[in-house]
């Protein structure tokens, strides 16, 4: 019989210390001596921190979970967890407890029918005074230009504030984000319900649209997190279908609500609304799972430089004895020992424990990497908006979605002027119930996201089950060939003041082709960003903002002089340039992402030399 095998004894993962005195000229200066650790000692020591168990490999680098190898299916993800290392090879699929993609369906559905109930909020909100603007203007007494000014500064906010709750949401998660600006839209349309001055409703306005602002851009990241990318067209469908509404119904809802009441009235409904969406808030659960997020990566990057950088420092304040210096300690039981004698050694020598502790408190951070606390000087929100906008596929879908939300915003806020004025002379719910035509044809984002799983999943299995973001575009291609027509024919069949039962069927058909463009685009911005989808809706929420609040103030003078005819012509014409622009994406955007990704591996590697020679002069105790 053959002698059974014996596996040999591992080896250890973690330096010896040498607790030997050093050498030194005079009795005591070598207890005095405080082990050295350089830049090496700490990459050694960030290896030494290594956990493998079977089928994964854990790197406790976190503090908590720590990244694992998922080797599930044969798909493999690293995460070397140091600063500046590459990136897992696929974020989206890192393994994660109480995986949100794992939930059952029912579970799903809910949290997508209450971020799409608290979505409309934000649209209704633009809108919902529209019909009461003439005592509102009267009761706190504004200008023409400064009434126009509240619907312009809230879609600006709506834009610009996205990026700041992308950020915090990468470290506070979903939820937390969600139920702080419930609150603070809450407060908002509370003292916008009882200003008395056009500045004060001005103020509250701006922060109505920042509490709104979250779930608008935080809800596709939620989508994100919770369905794969071959449904997530349908789902993002799903989820804009009911805010995309609000346009239409908050006309009628205001022109109700201001008959029975005031224009004080529209905000007291705001604020019912805004209550129940708080305490749905507060039941929802949360879907941010933090080693999904490449924005938390590289945040917790920055924190353990940073706690790199104080270790080094508080190192080099420490007296150094001549001689000989003690072997370098890595292992945190035995450091920990080793500062203990030495405390003990230097009681009496009040001039050395006081950086003594510094070091100590240093270690007692787990200087290694072992953990880390992200803080929000980590959070760079501008970083993470050049790394969206800097490949140029991003810029130009995004630039192409920010013309196609001004085009429609436009129609929103012209038709209101247009359709109240002769021949017409129609009311603000008549007004708002031709507006409903619109809305409902942008339920066709339901239809096109749901096409848009379609035209992936065929051209997937035509590619041997490989699918690419840019297979999203694809699915765009009947609308856009009748998008300019359908913008270019409203504008004459107003200008010409034809039966307003042309402009509405028009307004149906140009509604839903809108949104199944919409819906695809930003399906391709969620897909082409894996591990920062929701700062690639943040930065779609910001061109859409901005372009359509300049739109919002360029459109009633350019109206005054060209008329509807010339001025939807031009958009119609604009809108085809964007759609070259597009296909163009489709093309060539497949090569212009592996480039991106090869420039960040590259800067990536920069950081990592950077950093170490850094640490390499704190070190040596040269100044930055």
């Amino acid at each position: 019989m053959s002698q059974p095998r014996t596996r040999p004894p591992p080896k250890p993962s973690h330096v010896e210390p040498n607790l030997t005195p050093s050498t030194s000229s005079r009795p005591g200066d070598a207890e005095l001596a405080p082990p050295s650790l350089g830049p090496s000692d700490v990459k050694a020591a960030e290896q030494s921190d290594m956990g493998y168990k079977s089928g994964e490999e854990t790197l406790h680098g976190d503090g908590d979970d720590g990244d694992k190898r998922d080797v599930e299916a044969g798909k493999v993800t690293r995460d070397d967890g140091a600063a500046g290392d590459a990136l897992p090879l696929d974020v989206e699929h890192v393994f994660v407890e109480n995986d949100p993609r794992q939930w059952s369906d029912r579970r799903k559905n809910s949290v997508l029918a209450t971020i799409a109930f608290t979505a409309i909020g934000g649209t209704i909100t633009a809108s919902v005074f529209f019909p009461a603007l003439e005592s509102l203007q009267r009761d706190l007494d504004a200008t023409d230009d400064l009434v126009a000014a509240t619907t312009s500064l809230f879609i600006l906010g709506q834009g610009v504030f996205p990026i700041l709750w992308s950020c915090v949401s990468e470290v506070s998660g979903r939820k937390y984000c969600y139920i702080a600006a419930m609150v603070i839209y809450v407060v908002g349309t509370v003292v916008c319900s009882q200003a008395n001055s056009m500045p004060v409703f001005l103020a509250m306005r701006v922060l109505q649209s920042m509490g709104s602002s979250a779930v608008l851009s935080l809800g596709a990241g939620t989508l994100a997190d919770m369905y794969d990318t071959h449904e997530r067209g349908t789902k993002l469908g799903v989820y804009y279908a009911c805010p995309l509404l609000g346009p239409a119904l908050g006309p009628i809802v205001g022109g109700a609500v201001t008959a029975a009441a005031d224009w004080r009235a529209t905000f007291y409904f705001l604020l019912a609304y805004g209550c129940a969406c708080f305490l749905l808030a507060l039941w929802l659960p949360d879907t941010f799972r933090k080693e999904r997020s490449l924005a938390w990566r590289k945040a917790r990057d920055r924190a353990r430089q940073h706690a790199r950088e104080k270790l080094e420092a508080a190192r080099v304040a420490l007296p150094r004895a001549d001689g000989q210096q003690a072997r370098p300690v890595i292992d945190d039981d035995a450091r920990n020992a080793t500062l203990k004698t030495v405390e003990s050694a230097v009681k009496e020598q009040g001039s050395v424990f006081s950086p003594l502790r510094k070091v100590r408190t240093a270690l007692s951070g787990r200087s290694a990497d072992v953990k880390v606390k992200i803080r929000f000087r980590d959070i760079n929100p501008l970083a993470a908006a050049v790394d969206v906008v800097k490949q140029p596929a991003n810029l130009l879908v995004l630039v192409y979605s920010g013309f196609l939300f001004a085009s429609q915003y436009c129609i929103s806020y012209t038709a209101s002027r247009t359709f109240a004025g002769a021949p017409w002379n129609y009311t603000p719910i008549e007004v708002g119930l031709i507006l409903l035509s619109f809305g409902l044809g942008n339920v066709g984002s339901v239809g096109g996201g749901r096409y848009s799983d379609y035209v992936l999943a065929r051209l997937r299995a035509k590619n041997g089950g490989q699918g690419e973001p840019e297979m999203r575009i694809k699915s765009t291609y009947p609308a856009f060939a009748f998008l300019p027509c359908l913008y270019i024919a409203y504008g004459w069949l107003v200008y010409f003041e034809l039966h307003i039962a042309g402009p509405v069927i028009v307004l149906f058909f140009l509604g839903a082709a809108i949104m199944v463009i919409y819906a695809s685009t930003l399906a391709y911005i969620v897909d082409a960003n894996p591990g920062r989808s929701t700062s690639a809706v943040a930065c779609n929420s910001l061109f859409r903002g901005v372009l359509a609040c300049a739109a919002s103030q360029a459109a009633e003078p350019i109206l005054d002089k060209i008329q509807n005819g010339a001025f939807y012509s031009g958009w119609g014409i604009l809108l085809l340039l964007g759609e070259g622009a597009l296909v163009v994406v489709a093309i060539r955007g497949g090569k212009w992402r592996a480039a991106s990704r090869a420039s960040e591996a590259r800067d990536a590697a920069r950081r990592r030399e950077r950093d170490e020679k850094r640490l390499g002069r704190i070190g040596s105790g040269e100044k930055r």
